[in-house]
C-alpha cells in the first residue's frame, strides 16, 4: 500500500544558500513542507520567495530559542538580546528554571513575525533543535498555541517521537537523546489536547554520515508510516559558510534533486504530500 508522508526541509531563512536550495527543491516538487527560522535577519526578504510556492508547499514556524537574536521585548528583558545556547536552555528547562512569560512572549512574537513574512498563519509548528518538546517549553507554547489559533484551523505540530530499536544505542545515539528529552511527553500532550500531529517521525542521523545519506534515507522511508513526517536539512553549497553542517546540507540537496530520490520513493511505495490535503 502506498504511504503518503510529509518531507519537511528545516531552517528556511537561516542563510541564502539554505533558502535557495529549499526553494529549488520546492519548485521541482521534491519537498512538501519547509520550516522557517523567522528571527533570522534574512526572513522577511526570503519569505517573499515562498509566496508562489504556498499552494504546494506547507510553511511552518521553526520555533527557535537557541540561535540568533530574540524578538520579544519580554524575552530580551529577561535574558538579553541573544537566544540561549542549547546546553544552557536545556539545563534551565530540565531544572524548571525557565521564565514562562519570556518563553510565551517569544513564541507569540515569532508567530507574529511568521505572519508578517507570508501574510498567513503557519501550517504547522515545530522547534529548532527540537526545543518544543523540552520540559516547561512544551507546556508554555501549547497554552499560547491554544490562544493564538483559537478561531482558525489549528496548525499541526511535529511529533518528534522516533521509532527506537536496540541497534540505535550503537549506531544512532542521537535518536536516543531526542527520545529522552521529551518526545514521549510531547506526543502524550498532543493526544490529550487533540492537536493534529504526524503519525511517525524520521530523519535523525549524525551529520558526519552525510556521504551515506541515500542509504540512510531509504531507512527513513521504510520506518515511516502513512501520515508520517521525515525532516531534512538541504541547502546549496557555500565556500564561505560558517554553518557546521553545510556539507551535509549539500549532500542532502544533491540526493533530493537527483533521480535516485524519485526511484527510492517509488521502490518504497511512498508519495510526498501535505498534512492537510
Amino acid at each position: 500500500m502506498t504511504k503518503r508522508i510529509v518531507l519537511c526541509a528545516d531552517d528556511y531563512g537561516q542563510a541564502p544558500e539554505v533558502s535557495q536550495g529549499i526553494i529549488t527543491l520546492g519548485k521541482y516538487g521534491r519537498l512538501s513542507a519547509t520550516s522557517c527560522l523567522v528571527n533570522s535577519e534574512y526572513w522577511l526578504e526570503h519569505a517573499k520567495w515562498l509566496i508562489p510556492l504556498k499552494p504546494q508547499l506547507e510553511l511552518g514556524l521553526h520555533f527557535n530559542l537557541t540561535e540568533g537574536k530574540a524578538i520579544s521585548p519580554v524575552f530580551i528583558a529577561k535574558y538579553g538580546e541573544n537566544l540561549l545556547p542549547l546546553p544552557q536552555l536545556l539545563r534551565k528547562a530540565m531544572l524548571r528554571q525557565l521564565d514562562r512569560q519570556a518563553v510565551e512572549a517569544e513564541f507569540l512574537a515569532q508567530v507574529a513575525r511568521f505572519k508578517e513574512g507570508v501574510d498567513a498563519a503557519p501550517d504547522f509548528i515545530d522547534g529548532h533543535q527540537h526545543v518544543h518538546q523540552f520540559p516547561v517549553i512544551r507546556d508554555v507554547w501549547m497554552s499560547a498555541y491554544e490562544k493564538a489559533f483559537k478561531h482558525m484551523q489549528k496548525p499541526y505540530v511535529r511529533s518528534v517521537l522516533p521509532a527506537i530499536n536496540a541497534m540505535d544505542f550503537l549506531t544512532n545515539f542521537k535518536k536516543i537523546i531526542i527520545y529522552c528529552l521529551g518526545a514521549k511527553a510531547l506526543k502524550s500532550l498532543l493526544h490529550t489536547h487533540e492537536i493534529p500531529h504526524n503519525t511517525s517521525f524520521a530523519g535523525i542521523y549524525s551529520f558526519n554520515q552525510a556521504a551515506q545519506y541515500r542509504d540512510l534515507f531509504i531507512g527513513f522511508l521504510k520506518a515511516s508510516e502513512n501520515g508520517g513526517l521525515i525532516m531534512c536539512h538541504p541547502g546549496l553549497l557555500s565556500e564561505n559558510s560558517a554553518d557546521p553542517i553545510a556539507k551535509a546540507r549539500y549532500a542532502e540537496y544533491q540526493y533530493f534533486f537527483g533521480d535516485h530520490f524519485l526511484y527510492d520513493c517509488h521502490q518504497q511505495e511512498v508519495t510526498l504530500g501535505r498534512f492537510y490535503s
